[in-house]
């Protein structure tokens, strides 16, 4: 019998590239938590009423955990996309606390079922499997997500200069069962910046996910772009902050395969599948 996953994951080795882009602060904050007619947690305000929303693309190499008895278990690798909007958790949501900064997933494409399964259960994400291409340049990582064919997004960070050693922990707030969750994560990364336009670049396709993004009025350029050279973190429990009462629409639901398609090209090799089974399509 297959021992129940036991939180905390450890994150050993993952490829991150991220970049943070203007979204309409009014759209975002139509899709957050309320308690009460109160928002629970507000979009960041920048100028002209725009709010920052960051893209993830991540690649897990190596995820832990360890079971009952003290064993050693892991999980599959895994590619993720993560849309997440930066937000402020004010006295409402922290019970007095004071205000803290971090993000609140919007939508998270993974290419394993495992991995979308645990991330609804244990923290309530917007998990759905996707079709992910990665592309793994010295100074380019690239990810085409899709489904059956459609293309969501592809997502272009570039980056340049030293490798600079970035925050020690973040923040992540979901909904589960009904309930706001906040789930610190430990970090431990060194990081490429490239500030500015020029970064990275947001390409959005033809899937319906696509027209929802398209809704939040994302910048296709950035404010900024960063590249994990280093990147190991912990992603515990999260803690209750009690009943909400507006949360979003239901999660896409997506495919109920094992896996979805998940690729990694190099630069003069052809898309090597990180799952056996899955054939590129």
């Amino acid at each position: 019998m297959t021992e129940t996953v036991r939180l905390p994951l450890a994150y050993h080795d993952t490829a991150v590239a991220s970049s943070y882009h203007l979204a309409s602060a009014e759209a975002v904050a139509a899709l957050l938590p309320r308690r009460g007619g109160r928002p629970l947690l507000r979009p960041i305000p920048l100028p002209g009423g725009r709010t920052p929303v960051a893209v993830h693309a991540y690649r897990y190499r190596t995820v832990t955990w360890t079971g009952t008895g003290g064993a050693t278990h892991t999980l599959a690798p895994y590619g993720e996309v993560g849309v997440t909007a930066g937000v402020l958790a004010g006295p409402a949501a922290r019970g007095g606390a004071r205000p803290a900064t971090g993000g609140f997933v919007l939508q998270l494409p993974v290419t394993s079922r495992e991995a979308r399964d645990l991330g609804r259960e244990a923290w309530g994400l917007p998990k759905w499997l996707g079709d992910m291409d990665f592309l793994d340049a010295p100074a380019l990582q690239r990810v085409r997500l899709s489904e059956a064919g459609t293309e969501v997004l592809v997502h272009t960070v570039r980056t340049r200069g030293p490798a600079l050693r970035g925050s020690s922990s973040r923040t992540l707030w979901s909904v589960r069962d009904g309930r706001l969750l906040e789930t610190p994560i430990p970090v431990s990364a060194r990081w490429q910046a490239h500030p500015g336009p020029g970064g990275a670049e947001l390409v959005l396709g033809a899937h319906r996910l696509a027209a929802w993004l398209r809704r939040l009025e994302l910048s296709s350029s950035p404010l900024t772009a960063f590249r994990a050279v280093e990147y190991r973190s912990t992603l515990p429990a999260g803690r209750s902050l009690g009943p909400v009462d507006g949360v979003p629409a239901a999660p896409y639901p997506g495919s109920d395969a094992a896996s979805a398609r998940f690729t990694v090209a190099y630069p003069g090799t052809a898309p090597l599948p990180q799952y056996p089974e899955v054939a590129v399509r």
